[in-house]
């Protein structure tokens, strides 16, 4: 799985262009350890709430759902586990008509945009390195971590005018 594209738009809405390696084996039932892996990492993901047209829990959805959908729901709990706040909410759309097979359209809502940009590519990682089976190279609390630092960056910027955050990152870089 990877990311193609991130795109922010309105203020807290991000929208992600997901690409799978093999456009046929997009789902866990191609890759049934991936969330049996993610849910061990992050147990809370199992008291998610789902929107989906079975009625099915967020972890009986996920004995045949498509892996971008499991990335949603992973960027959200990120999130969470950083900044608690309200619901944050996300999509997870694919029309192969009009794109190619195994691109996928991911929207995630966000409070803070330096957190849910480091999320992304949290998400990103670990969704990898579980799909590889290497639930050992993934260490949570540093990833954690490391959000939170992201998160109290994403704070002080939006707190300041442009001329501020540029004078900012200017400081920080050298």
């Amino acid at each position: 799985m990877k990311v193609v594209e991130i795109l922010f738009y309105d203020s807290n809405h991000v929208k992600l262009v997901v690409e799978m390696p093999d456009p046929n084996c997009y789902s866990t039932k191609h890759a049934p350890h991936i969330p049996k892996l993610l849910f061990k990492l992050f147990p809370h993901l199992a008291r998610h709430r789902c929107e989906n047209e079975n009625g099915y829990s967020f972890r009986r959805e996920c004995q045949a759902t498509e892996i971008p959908h499991l990335f949603e729901h992973l960027i959200i709990e990120l999130q969470g586990q950083v900044q608690r706040s309200g619901t944050l909410k996300g999509e997870t759309q694919w029309n192969w008509r009009v794109d190619p097979k195994g691109r996928f359209h991911v929207y995630v809502e966000y409070e803070n945009e330096m957190l849910v940009l480091g999320a992304i590519r949290a998400a990103e990682r670990i969704i990898q390195a579980l799909d590889r089976r290497e639930v050992d190279a993934v260490n949570v609390d540093e990833e954690i971590r490391h959000l939170e630092e992201l998160a109290k960056i994403g704070t002080s910027f939006k707190s300041k005018t442009p001329a501020k955050v540029m004078e900012l990152a200017h400081s920080r870089a050298n």
